[in-house]
């Protein structure tokens, strides 16, 4: 049912105004008519070189991005372009690991991929994506067809942000389909920003298996990474609590949701985008004040939080050795 209703909302119109742009691109063919993207740029209108975010959304990528549009709007607001990536026909990890590497190969051409997309379009004229600061944004099941390309290649990918990856492609638990196995650590090396919610593993109804069951969520991701790795968790939020209405309203058949008087969802996306922005700009930019958001988010956002970090003997005494990937 959330599928379907999914599908049903993909036509509803969303539109931004002010310092940021948001346009469509729909059936990008990279390789072979049978891989197609739908594409949903945000970006500063400011004329200006700004890093990328490439964002897989929920259900590897049968969510559209539009759905999370006051988080990426955020996001772009704090001067970093989101190229969110929808509408992936074969939903199974393994293919849509494929579509990635196809669509990383592509967007950053010199002479085609976001060059192309922000040449022609002309409400960002003078601004330019900085394909050298390129990480890779997943939420939800979309982190294991992430994990599974950055098991094979890095590609352009120089630091990952994972908004409540689930590991695995189905909560219940009868598809054992898993490429963490903590503590076995992942093949690849890169910093890492997970973002987990506090209702993760809290069931919605007594009928359905939590959205991010613990077993197969979060903590495993980070106990699986050894590059520097970073877990920030917004403790009274819910797994779809990053989803704008009525998708998120949807949401409640599947995801437990904050409840009461402490929740502000405008607030919580605003701060979710806020460690996103702080986290590309600490690690690209080797910039220590941004990191001390992410080291110790207490000190800096109003909604609870809870956090913990391990460098792996990364050294960000002095700002770190910015974005990087690499392979064991």
């Amino acid at each position: 049912m959330f599928l379907a209703l999914i599908i049903l909302c993909i036509s509803i119109p969303f539109s931004s105004t002010g310092k940021i742009d948001h346009w469509s691109v729909g059936s990008i063919i990279i390789t072979d008519p049978t891989t197609q993207f739908r594409l949903d740029i945000y970006s500063p209108t400011t004329p200006g070189s700004y890093p990328v975010l490439i964002f897989l959304p929920g259900l590897a990528g049968i969510v559209p991005a539009p759905f999370y549009h006051k988080l990426v709007s955020t996001i772009a607001e704090q001067n970093v372009i989101l190229i969110g990536i929808s509408k992936i026909e074969n939903i199974k990890p393994e293919k849509v690991a494929v579509h990635i590497a196809e669509f990383l190969e592509w967007v950053v051409k010199p002479d085609d991929g976001a060059t192309r997309l922000f040449a022609e379009h002309r409400e960002v004229k003078g601004v330019i994506p900085n394909m050298e600061y390129l990480g890779f944004i997943s939420h939800s099941s979309a982190a294991h067809p992430l994990g599974q390309y950055l098991n094979t290649t890095c590609g352009p990918v120089k630091l990952i942000i994972m908004m409540n990856p689930v590991d695995g492609i189905d909560p219940f638990g009868f598809v054992q389909d898993f490429i963490t196995h903590p503590p076995t650590p992942l093949p690849f090396r890169t910093p890492t920003l997970i973002i987990s919610n506090g209702l993760d593993n809290v069931p919605a109804h007594k009928e359905v298996p939590p959205c991010a069951p613990n077993n197969i969520s979060n903590d495993r991701w980070y106990r699986s990474l050894y590059g520097p790795t970073f877990l920030v968790n917004l403790t009274d939020y819910g797994h779809a609590d990053n989803l704008d209405e009525p998708i998120h309203e949807t949401s409640k058949l599947m995801c437990a949701w904050c409840k009461g008087t402490i929740c502000s969802f405008s607030q919580y996306k605003t701060e979710e985008a806020t460690l996103i922005t702080s986290f590309v700009y600490a690690i690209f930019n080797r910039d220590i004040q941004q990191l001390r958001i992410i080291e110790n988010p207490q000190a800096f956002l109003e909604s609870r939080v809870s956090n913990k970090y391990d460098l792996h003997g990364y050294d960000y005494k002095t700002g770190g050795p910015g974005g990087f990937c690499t392979h064991d």
